[in-house]
């Protein structure tokens, strides 16, 4: 593998890093909860909060994410609702291939609120047709966990943000978002790909969906290659920017430091 990782040296590039006791922590948090376990069906969906919606499930997680958080020492807060529309219930039968171990709609790093970083993550509900001999726990918990380190990129980057300024961060905060270099709001696809802290964030997450697959030799010949076989974040990229070779670069760049990093880092 020596000689490969050589090879790419020439991409190779700065990139966010998450502390590992950090990732590992909340990882932990997830699997340990065993929330998955709890009522999550469509039918079981409820307020929870003035605005917001969730399960039993969810709140087990929820409350397992912030004291695992606490218990790090760390200044995050996470928020966890669930989809009540109805709409994007899971079930054998899902036309957007999430069945059955992917119970993610969305996640969104908020900024700083009270003294606390939140993160939102919005899982999908079950439906009552839903197999859960069919749910593999490791994937589910590998798929959420992926989400919330996208998400604590962002967290990262807000961070050192605010030190190399010499401001808070609920300024940098402002200037993040007002920034559209950074934020876009434009509601494009490609443009969205393209802000360099999502490069950053969707680089991160990249390399851990390849990783959790391939060794880094294979993932650097999967993406020498734009193999069928690539999936998950790189399929969005090639999808969307596979005619932008200026951009597609920035993310490969990235890409190839995240995988080389976390390669080396032990778990």
């Amino acid at each position: 593998m020596k000689l490969l990782l050589e090879n790419w040296r020439q991409y190779l590039s700065e990139v966010t890093s998450i502390p590992q006791d950090l990732k590992q922590g909340l990882k932990d948090a997830i699997t340990d909860s065993e929330f998955w376990t709890y009522p999550h069906t469509e039918d079981e969906v409820d307020a929870v909060g003035e605005n917001e919606l969730g399960t039993p499930a969810v709140e087990i997680l929820m409350d397992a994410l912030n004291e695992a958080a606490e218990n790090l020492g760390s200044d995050l807060y996470f928020l966890l609702t669930v989809d009540g529309t109805g709409d994007y219930t899971i079930g054998p039968d899902d036309q957007y291939g999430g069945y059955p171990n992917n119970w993610m709609m969305q996640g969104q790093y908020r900024g700083p609120e009270k003294g606390k970083h939140v993160v939102w993550l919005e899982l999908r509900p079950i439906s009552k047709d839903y197999n859960i001999d069919d749910l593999d726990p490791d994937e589910l918990a590998g798929i959420i966990s992926r989400t919330i380190n996208h998400e604590l990129v962002h967290y990262e980057q807000l961070k050192k943000q605010a030190k190399s300024k010499g401001i808070s961060d609920e300024k940098a905060w402002e200037e993040m978002i007002a920034d559209p270099k950074q934020f876009s709001n434009t509601g494009d696809r490609g443009d969205y790909l393209t802000r360099h802290i999502e490069v950053d964030a969707f680089a991160h997450e990249a390399a851990e969906q390849l990783l959790d697959m391939y060794s880094a030799e294979e993932a650097f010949q999967l993406i020498k290659t734009r193999d069928p076989k690539l999936e998950g974040v790189v399929r969005d990229y090639l999808n969307v920017l596979g005619d932008n070779p200026t951009e597609l670069k920035k993310f490969w760049t990235k890409l190839y430091t995240q995988i080389e990093r976390q390669n080396e880092t032990p778990t």
